[in-house]
């Protein structure tokens, strides 16, 4: 049951990428369609909105995938150094359990568990002293990138990448924090609005 979801999801996604490679191109063309078609449906907030669609799509791409690729950087880093064969396959599969909002956990625990029956003390202390905080690196960038240049606060981005991966997968990772965002938005103008009625 899991597996063919996940190979549902893994289809989906790879449909994604080829459809926004073919959008790619096109894309100025059509944000300035879209920017017309919000400002037709809401004069004054339509164009806000689109902008805050596009600043919340760069976040989140900054906050998932920025932060997963450094991981893998340093990952595969002190693999590499401790010796350990398959780093590259390691750091590859610690890249793509960050993106899919799992994390590197999975894959390092069991790797640091098995250093102290293969090496020696020191070695395998020094490298479960330096995993700890890549597999953790996470928790903490994210946040903090996720909410670099939005007015949206952080945790309300946070909660849509990671509400949105457990119900729908790739695509709400991207999709709920759009949506969470708008909404909060759309919030604090009705506060904002009933403060100065």
């Amino acid at each position: 049951m899991f597996a063919a979801s996940a190979g549902t999801g893994a289809v989906k996604f790879f449909i994604a990428i080829i459809v926004a490679g073919f959008l790619y191109s096109p894309a100025p063309s059509l944000v300035v369609v879209i920017r017309k078609f919000s400002h037709r449906l809401a004069s004054e907030r339509g164009e806000e909105f689109v902008q805050l669609a596009g600043a919340t799509i760069r976040a989140v791409s900054r906050g998932v995938t920025g932060i997963s690729a450094l991981q893998a950087f340093f990952a595969g880093a002190g693999l590499v150094v401790a010796g350990i064969p398959g780093a590259g396959l390691t750091a590859s599969a610690v890249l793509i359990l960050g993106i899919i909002q799992i994390g590197p956990s999975i894959v390092l625990i069991p790797l640091t568990i098995w250093s102290w029956t293969a090496m020696e003390t020191t070695t395998a202390l020094l490298f479960t002293a330096y995993m700890i905080p890549v597999s953790l690196m996470d928790n903490a960038l994210r946040p903090l990138l996720m909410g670099r240049g939005l007015q949206t606060p952080a945790l309300v981005i946070l909660i849509g990448v990671i509400g949105g991966t457990i119900s729908f997968g790739i695509t709400g990772l991207f999709l709920d924090p759009i949506i969470l965002a708008v909404i909060w938005e759309l919030l604090m103008v009705w506060v904002r609005e009933q403060e100065n009625a």
